[in-house]
């Protein structure tokens, strides 16, 4: 390619010879400028006028130079701007700079363009991609501009000599093992970052934590005396302190490799080495648990540092449990004892009661819309199969409704997000509580004329796993979680997490959540009591459970009857696939405390936020839209027209992003 300088622009006279186009003012002939259109380049003769008076010949392409350009931004220093140049190719296979196109930069977040030189300078705000456009009359061309922000952190000073023994590195490292997180993990924004742990290193070891993706690279050094925990570091930097995670996460799409790699006063050894995924979403709602040694239920709204106390047991009863939160954060209903108590229905956004109904039942579910209460009747001792669940308005307990399947008794309803159908288990023996043999059903249900049809069984037990329970749908209620287990009760028991498709044909165990085949012993098959996220996030449903599993060289206990009930998240493909597993390695959820039992995560929309209000995405909001007020900060909003990612929808014909879907109610778009 033939690139010709501003300078050199008179040499166009050439081709004005040949009926290519003409220079600015009067044409070589004398004759006045032509006036086509730029990019006709067939019909010969025709250019257009610039801004500046600067006629540009028939351009049948524009390219960038240079292409696929990356500017780094190094410990916080912005760099000189990167100059753009537009390279026109016209018909006659001649090449030039054009001066004056138009530029435009689809990442305003990251970098910041001169529309009229082309000219880019990093934010330092994020590291990412995006897409720069030159346009020239009709005629545009594109490539990736992206912003790389580079971080180093050595509060000891580590020498450069020792620094410089780690590339070089050839031994495998003999005692590290890295405990946590999980290889292939997939982490959402917005979390506090995980703590890296790992056993096999003395006090005075020297470490170097690596982690690097396109638009992110951070490089920590230092000893880090056993237990070895690393936790992403804050960096002291003006205006503001550096949260070092949260720029990794905020600025990372796809795929982050890590390493961990030991220096043991003599060598160094080679890097432990994992990639994780970083999914271009902040999770949304708030998860309600259970602190079981509390006899409570708190709160914990992902990315906060500590639970809310929520609904404190009220004197006179022993706790407040069995709880379900309707799917869009607006009413609970739990029992005020446990087990065969009454239920009492709560507003999710001040913890009042509402009602008692003075009703026992156990195990009860809300609505999605926290319209309508589905309880059972708890039986004690010799078993029958006369068990029903029960249909109400959330404020009575007059009967709309019954269902009673028959041969057994339902236990553990749940709502699909639609609210068109109820799984529940139906049970053999035992009573509300503790039973070991049951199997997994689904019914529909009109809330309108209230009433249950089409009720069969979708997934059956075996001799192995006898209880089948604890269903929970997906936000697109085209899938149900649940767990297979030896007995309901989770303490003690074996228990795995699958999916299946609401006619049961499709069933698909999630070992990658559930860490089969790797978590040995004791630590096999303790991943109990699954529930859906109601929001698709970054591409992925995401899945809270309660495990029994270590937490690297946190929590290390594997003695079922005293190890801790902790939660965890999984992301799960949003598209499952018959024989595939969806699923990825949890990771444990920051901001619970270490030292409760934590169980039966129930996972809603937070309380909608008002119209002005704050917000990061449309399902915090009351009316489903959260839009910039031109300023840059976003507030709760009435629609403006098309629905964006996150944003209230009822077909995917509503969201702006061509290829999204609509689920659960909002705009959902899966990552390339």
């Amino acid at each position: 390619m033939r690139a010709l300088g501003y300078a050199m622009v008179a040499t166009l006279a050439l081709a004005a010879a040949a009926g290519v186009g003409a220079c600015s003012g009067s044409g070589t002939d004398g004759g006045t400028t032509s006036t086509g259109t730029s990019g006709q380049g067939a019909q010969g003769g025709s250019g257009q006028t610039t801004g500046t008076g600067f006629v540009t010949p028939d351009v049948m392409s524009i390219a960038i130079q240079p292409a696929d350009a990356v500017i780094v931004v190094d410990n916080g220093t912005i760099p000189a701007a990167t100059q753009l140049q537009a390279i026109a190719t016209m018909t006659d296979g001649t090449t030039m700079v054009v001066p004056d196109a138009v530029w435009k930069y689809d990442r305003p977040d990251v970098a910041k363009i001169n529309n009229g030189t082309g000219s880019a300078l990093a934010t330092g705000l994020l590291g990412g991609k995006g897409k720069v456009t030159a346009t020239v009359g009709t005629v545009s061309g594109s490539t990736s501009l992206s912003v790389k922000l580079v971080f180093t952190s050595d509060p000891q000073n580590v020498d450069p000599n020792i620094k410089a023994l780690f590339p070089a590195a050839t031994d495998a490292d003999p005692l590290m093992n890295v405990l946590y997180p999980y290889d292939h993990t997939v982490f959402p924004r917005g979390l506090h970052g995980p703590i890296i742990q790992w056993n096999g290193g003395a006090a005075a070891d020297i470490y170097q934590i690596h982690a690097v993706s396109p638009t992110f690279e951070f490089t920590g050094w230092g000893t880090v005396p056993p237990p070895s925990r690393f936790d992403f570091p804050t960096i002291a930097s003006m205006p503001s302190n550096i949260d070092i995670w949260r720029k990794l996460s905020d600025s990372t799409d796809g795929a982050i490799a890590v390493t961990v790699q030991r220096y043991d006063g003599n060598k160094a050894f080679q890097p432990k080495q994992q990639s994780w995924t970083i999914a271009p979403g902040n999770l949304a709602g708030t998860i309600y648990y259970w602190e079981v040694n509390n006899g409570n239920v708190v709160r914990l709204k992902p990315g906060d540092t500590a639970p809310e106390n929520f609904i404190q047991k009220p004197s006179g009863h022993g706790c407040v449990a069995c709880h379900s939160v309707s799917k869009n954060g607006s009413t609970i209903v739990a029992a005020l004892d446990g087990g065969a108590s009454p239920w009492s229905v709560f507003n999710a956004a001040d913890g009042a009661n509402l009602y008692n109904s003075g009703q026992p039942s156990g195990f009860e579910a809300i609505s999605p819309t926290g319209s309508h209460v589905l309880w059972g009747t708890w039986i004690d001792g010799s078993f029958n199969t006369s068990g029903q669940l029960t249909l109400t308005a959330a404020n009575s307990n007059a009967p709309l409704a019954q269902l009673n399947p028959g041969g057994g008794a339902p236990v553990h309803p749940a709502w699909s997000s639609d609210a068109a159908k109820v799984a529940f288990a139906v049970r053999t023996d035992g009573n509300g509580l503790d039973f070991n043999h049951s199997t997994l059903f689904t019914a529909d249900v009109d809330l309108n004329n209230p009433a249950f049809t089409n009720v069969h069984q979708i997934v059956a037990n075996d001799a192995a796993r006898g209880t089948v329970t604890f269903p929970t749908f997906s936000p697109d209620s085209k899938w149900i979680a649940f767990e297979r287990s030896t007995q309901a009760r989770s303490r003690g028991g074996l228990s795995d997490i699958w999916i299946t498709s609401p006619d049961g044909v499709t069933q698909i165990a999630l070992d990658q959540a559930n860490r089969t085949g790797i978590l040995m012993g004791a630590e096999a098959s303790s991943t109990y009591e699954p529930t859906f996220n109601p929001v698709a996030v970054g591409g992925y449903f995401w899945l809270v459970v309660v495990s029994e599993r270590t937490y690297g060289n946190t929590l290390t206990d594997t003695n079922p009857n005293s190890r801790h009930k902790q939660l965890w998240v999984t992301a799960i493909d949003q598209n499952p696939m018959p024989g595939q597993d969806p699923s990825h390695p949890a990771f444990w959820l920051p901001g619970q405390e270490i030292s409760n039992q934590n169980m039966r995560g129930e996972w809603a929309l937070s309380p909608c936020k008002a119209m002005g209000s704050d917000c990061s995405a449309g399902y915090e909001c009351c009316d489903g839209f959260c839009s910039d007020d031109g300023t840059g900060h976003f507030t709760c909003s009435m629609s403006q027209g098309c629905s964006h990612e996150g944003e209230a929808c009822k077909t995917a014909g509503d969201c702006c992003t061509s290829g999204a879907s609509c689920i659960g109610g909002f705009c959902s778009v899966v990552p390339n």
